[in-house]
């Protein structure tokens, strides 16, 4: 048996240990090291004693770890293809980009067979059309229809949104599209995911009939999730004042149920186990309505663990308490560990703890409510410092007024949110919710324009490079010159906390780059690229709204000396969007002669004239032009001046220029029709195929003439690859359909391919000049 004090210590390590065996399952692709060894270290802690049995539990908390995050990040899936798919909708339905609808299922079944995990459907509704959305298509209904299965992918680029794993947090294991032959109707079984859902519905439905579209809306997103309801510039705009954690339903909105529960207990005089039975009861309804958001059922864990040792006379530390709570949802749901959610709850509490016993040290009031006031202000910075890592490598920014702005905001919004509950409460009152509603619209109506104004100031969100390592570090010696607990005089204090943030700010310059990189990066049947030449950033390419190149962009903290668009297509240029909502300048904007009078899609114009209003300089480019660069040139192929006629389609006019590199060069085609290419046609070593491979170009004519040792292709299905490869014969394309991302880097004499998901040996394949 463990000792009393060796049980005490044992949670803290065992929780660390359980979430590093996570990341080695999640990374493993094989399942039978982390039984055999949860099945032998289990055996140790059965019969080893004393230390040596604390280290075996350790261990077993490790291999069991690795055993939950191999199960959790490698589902077993059915095979992709063509289904009568059926499910019911288990949750918000929310719209997309260019008339996608996104739909979750669950209780899915496949021809009619059930199947674990739950499905996430889209399809898309033809706008121009005047399609929309089924009246009925409501959660809580059941659906069936005819649709494609396929697997999400994980990060396929450079710092890139991995959609397998945010699926996979949401108890979502594959997708599925199209809804030809859609069936709506009534689910003739009980599924409890579809009443919560619906249920879910019915509840803002009320909220906004009777508190105003506005008003309800923000109820509904801050008591029940609903995030759809709130404006991306109000997004914006919390976020730019480090307050965005208001808007998603978390702990702090599970602390302030807790205490208007709190205070009616206490009016109702209930006795301690009634409260905790109640609480449990309460709590345990409001994750599931909330869809099971994760940070709700971390806090409402917390909060009842608390309760509980409370009533038992066992009063547990903050550390155990977080420790335990970190167990049990690792065990349930091992997925949630890559989520930003999960660094951002428990940095944060982390933060709490660590600083509390220096506010109850250093209050120096005796008068509660200034005392009260101190001891928030020190926590809340704690809480702000503790989150400045996964801020910075989630999001890439540091909201200069959140240590200011936090707990007036929080205070303001929890009496906000307690109105909100009453009024959700009056909802069983048949027009008693007309009372609150003016009153309600207006303090939320002011609170939003006071954000609104906040947060257009200029320069309130400092931009920096994502965090790594050394961020770490930094961060660990500055809490440690911090930690309360720890006895340390100041001559050790004040050097730790001084070179904890001298190595924050180190980690954080932006550091010159020497190489010559070239990224084409896998954005399915679109194209963007990235050419980092020295100190010179050019984007050649948006690709869609899907936001990959300006992540990458944030991420690296860059900003584009130059953005060329081939053409005026929304999978070329679309990702200039994402450029403007992430705030990456674009000082240079080149498009060729006459794009602007092809056949170009929809919103593109107005986007430009966007751009032009911002100060970005619009320049046109055809044959014969000329754009230096640090280590060679960029020469303009196509389109020639005077020989471009309007109203054509916008591929025959697609910028086609010759990358010239440290003595390599590479054609770059855009989406060049086969009836032009020979136009642009120009001895190179690498070549990025035109039109993702279309069979309509890269004709054997042009092969020839261009004579590549590799080819590029960016497409999104690996059948379009091996039609391309079969009609090319061509033996060595570089695909970012099944290599994800491809870079190449170019050094003196030659060049190296580099894929981002397949296997690199010795650094990827070497060509010569």
């Amino acid at each position: 048996m463990l000792t009393l004090k060796q049980r005490g210590w044992l949670l803290p390590p065992a929780a660390v240990a359980l979430l590093a065996g996570v990341f080695v399952g999640r990374a493993s692709s094989q399942l039978l090291f982390s039984v055999a060894g949860s099945i032998l270290a289990f055996a140790a802690v059965l019969l080893l004693k004393g230390r040596l049995r604390f280290v075996a539990c350790i261990v077993f908390a490790f291999v069991l770890g690795s055993l939950a995050g191999f199960l959790g990040f490698h589902p077993s899936l059915p095979p992709e293809g063509d289904y009568r798919v059926g499910g019911v909708i288990s949750g918000e339905i929310t719209d997309g980009s260019f008339g996608q609808v996104r739909v979750p299922l669950s209780s899915v079944t496949l021809n009619d067979r059930p199947v674990s995990g739950g499905a996430y459907w889209t399809f898309y509704i033809d706008e121009h059309k005047d399609e929309k959305k089924p009246d009925d298509l409501l959660p809580g209904k059941y659906v069936s229809f005819q649709g494609s299965l396929y697997h999400p992918e994980g990060a396929v680029n450079p710092d890139g949104y991995n959609f397998r794993e945010a699926l996979l947090r949401k108890g979502i294991t594959f997708g599925v599209y199209e809804n030809d032959e859609l069936m709506i109707r009534d689910p003739d079984f009980f599924s409890y995911a579809g009443f919560i859902a619906s249920l879910r519905h019915r509840l803002s439905e009320a909220l906004i009939k009777g508190l105003g579209e506005e008003t309800g809306g923000y109820a509904s997103a801050l008591l029940l999730g609903m995030q759809s309801f709130i404006p991306s510039e109000d997004h914006e705009a919390f976020a730019n004042l480090g307050i965005a954690h208001i808007l998603s339903v978390s702990g702090f909105h599970v602390g302030v149920l807790i205490g208007i529960l709190a205070l009616l207990f206490r009016w109702l005089n209930l006795r301690q186990k009634v409260r905790l039975l109640i609480y449990a009861v309460i709590l345990l309804f409001y994750a599931t309505l909330c869809g099971l958001n994760q940070p709700v059922i971390r806090a409402a864990l917390c909060t009842l663990l608390f309760v509980e040792g409370r009533i038992l006379n066992r009063p547990r530390s903050g550390i155990h308490l977080l420790s335990t709570v970190m167990i049990v949802t690792i065990v349930f749901s091992p997925a949630q560990v890559t989520g930003a959610s999960f660094a951002l709850t428990y940095s944060a509490m982390f933060g709490l703890l660590w600083f509390l016993p220096w506010a109850e040290r250093l209050n120096p009031f005796r008068n509660r409510v200034p005392a009260r006031i101190f001891e928030s202000l020190v926590v809340t910075f704690g809480v702000q410092l503790a989150l400045l890592f996964p801020e910075l490598y989630f999001y890439q920014r540091l909201p200069l007024l959140s240590f200011l702005i936090n707990l007036p905001a929080m205070a303001v919004f929890s009496v906000l949110i307690w109105l909100y509950w009453i009024a959700l409460v009056l909802l069983l009152i048949p027009g008693l919710t007309a009372l609150l509603s003016v009153p309600l619209s207006w303090l939320t109506g002011n609170l939003l324009s006071a954000v609104r104004c906040l947060g257009k100031i200029p320069g309130l969100t400092l931009w920096l490079p994502s965090a790594n390592g050394l961020t770490v570090l930094g961060v660990i010696l500055a809490l440690a010159g911090l930690c309360a607990i720890v006895r340390l005089s100041g001559k050790v204090r004040v050097p730790l906390v001084l070179a904890g943030i001298a190595v924050v700010v180190i980690s954080l310059l932006p550091w010159p780059h020497m190489g010559t990189d070239y990224i084409q990066f896998s954005v399915g049947n679109a194209d963007a690229a990235v050419l980092r030449d020295q100190d010179q950033v050019v984007v050649i390419d948006t690709g869609t709204d899907d936001g990959q190149i300006s992540g990458y962009l944030r991420s690296h903290r860059l900003t584009p000396d130059l953005v060329i668009l081939t053409h005026l297509h929304s999978d070329h240029a679309g990702g200039l969007k994402a450029l403007a909502r992430d705030r990456i300048p674009v000082r240079t904007l080149c498009l060729p002669v006459g794009a602007e009078s092809q056949q170009i899609d929809d919103g593109i114009l107005d986007l430009l004239n966007q751009y032009r209003d911002a100060g970005t300089e619009i320049r046109y480019l055809s044959r014969g032009d000329v754009i230096p660069l640090p280590s060679g040139t960029l020469t303009v192929l196509w389109p020639e001046d005077g020989r471009v006629r309007s109203g054509q389609e916008a591929n025959h006019y697609s910028l086609v220029s010759r990358l010239t590199l440290k003595g390599t060069s590479m054609l770059l085609t855009g989406d060049l029709s086969g009836a032009y290419e020979m136009y642009a046609a120009a001895p190179a070593g690498i070549l990025k195929a035109s039109h993702h491979g279309s069979a309509s170009s890269t004709s054997p004519e042009f092969l020839s003439a261009v004579s590549p040792d590799v080819i590029l292709l960016s497409c999104k299905a690996d059948a379009r690859t091996e039609a391309f490869l079969d009609r090319t014969g061509f033996p060595d394309v570089w695909s970012t359909s099944d290599c994800g991302a491809v870079t190449v880097r170019f050094e003196e004499g030659g060049y190296t391919v580099v894929p981002y998901l397949s296997p690199v040996v010795s650094g990827g394949i070497e060509h010569g000049s």
